[in-house]
């Protein structure tokens, strides 16, 4: 057994709460409570300096819950401090739900934030992480940025939805009959809640209203007859709106649309900042080389994956040849998926086999969010990916487009950790 400290810490807005183990499990300080800030900080490190002297200790393991951000000041010290550097610190960042599966195994026990820290510690002591936390702070900047941009992206979403609620209640055939491509196209924006009104336009003869709609969208509508035929029968098909309605709905749609406008603009920003940024991490500039991933899809894949080699830290038990062995990148890409939540998970008990297996969903979310996001673009360039789409959805039984675009962003864990570890840019099979 290593004669190791092990420390476990339950962070929140106001403090850090302690607990220190000795490496067989006795407790050395059940639990003590220090402020999350600076001052706090200096307490907590004189407190693990007079551990690891009064016992001699060979290292220190310091593990929290990846709560928020409200850890990240906190470790981003500990990382930095050359007195605990001596010391052969490790730093571990849990999953809260590996340490609320954990506590099952114990009796039941109270959830305090004096009791916490030991099981944060226990954790860790039996059953250590495979992968340690370690500092850089340019690609926190780059995951800051991709992370901003997926909140911006959700809230966009959200006033789109809101935004298609109203417009119902003002033309209830408009979605339906799609007088225009896009609804928040340029044009139909000009349309839904500028003057003239809907009411207005529809009123006007087919050739003037075209002609109107022609010089709405900048002359660049292919068919503006079509259009205005069909906005027309919008108008005709529609619930009329009670009078008293009419203008609470107009409203609501023009205040609405302008924030949209607003979350448009500064997606472009966070854009224009991630491209930016990512010019200093050459491996990560390697994925957007793959055909239809941008710098953005790419930056946020490369940004939670990080340095590849922490997947690659320890050995692992081979079935087949019955002894362990050293990670290769295949495990490494099982591991991203696993943290992306992209997994299959068996349920099975005697005879028993289920045939139905749900994929997982849990982990990183955003790690997910892009993945997804750039399978879709490569199964429309990349001819290998278009033929494992088109399979998958053939063999799909519901949701056809969902399961294959999830099973293809699955298939390009690969070659994005392939690329990542490698340094090296895309290259078709072709050309390998």
């Amino acid at each position: 057994m290593d004669n190791r400290l092990q420390v476990g810490i339950d962070f929140s807005q106001k403090r850090a709460d302690f607990c220190l183990l000795f490496p067989d499990g006795r407790p050395l300080e059940s639990h003590i409570a220090v402020d999350n800030s600076s001052p706090g900080y200096s307490l907590a490190k004189q407190l693990l300096l007079d551990a690891l002297d009064s016992y001699s200790f060979d290292g220190l393991d310091v593990s929290g819950e990846a709560t928020g951000y409200l850890w990240l000041p906190f470790f981003l010290q500990l990382a930095a401090d050359p007195e605990l550097e001596l010391h052969d610190l490790k730093l571990y960042l849990l999953n809260p739900r590996w340490v609320k599966w954990f506590k099952k195994c114990f009796a039941q026990d109270h959830k305090t934030d004096e009791k916490d820290p030991f099981y944060i510690a226990e954790r860790t002591r039996t059953r250590r992480p495979d992968v340690t936390w370690s500092a850089d702070p340019s690609s926190l900047a780059l995951r800051f940025y991709t992370r901003l941009r997926f909140h911006l992206v959700q809230n966009l979403a959200r006033e789109k939805c809101y935004f298609s609620t109203f417009l119902f209640l003002k033309a209830s055939s408009y979605r339906r009959l799609k007088p225009f491509s896009d609804v928040f196209g340029v044009t139909s924006r000009l349309v839904l809640t500028q003057q003239p009104s809907l009411d207005e336009l529809t009123e006007l003869p087919v050739e003037d209203l075209a002609m109107q709609l022609h010089e709405m969208s900048g002359h660049h509508l292919r068919d503006p007859f079509k259009n205005a035929r069909k906005l027309k029968q919008v108008r005709q098909e529609s619930f009329p709106l009670v009078e008293h309605l009419a203008l609470p709905v107009q409203r609501i749609l023009d205040l609405t649309l302008e924030h949209i406008r607003f979350l448009e603009a500064q997606v472009e920003q966070v854009n224009r900042w991630i491209a930016t940024e990512v010019q200093t991490h050459p491996s990560i500039t390697q994925l957007a080389t793959i055909p239809g991933v941008g710098p953005v899809f790419s930056s946020g894949i490369g940004a939670e994956i990080g340095d590849t080699q922490r997947f690659l830290q320890g050995y692992k038990w081979d079935k087949k040849h019955k002894r362990h062995r050293p990670r290769n990148l295949r495990d490494a890409e099982d591991a991203v998926a696993k943290i992306a939540g992209m997994w299959w998970p068996r349920t099975s008990s005697g005879d028993f086999e289920a045939e139905d297996r749900r994929m997982a969903k849990t982990g990183n979310r955003y790690l997910r969010y892009y993945l997804i996001q750039a399978a879709n673009l490569m199964r429309q360039r990349i001819p290998q990916y278009t033929k494992f789409y088109d399979r998958k959805y053939q063999e799909a039984s519901k949701h056809h487009h969902k399961r294959a675009l999830v099973l293809t962003a699955r298939k390009s864990v690969g070659l994005v950790v392939g690329l990542l570890h490698r340094n090296e840019p895309y290259r078709s099979p072709e050309h390998r």
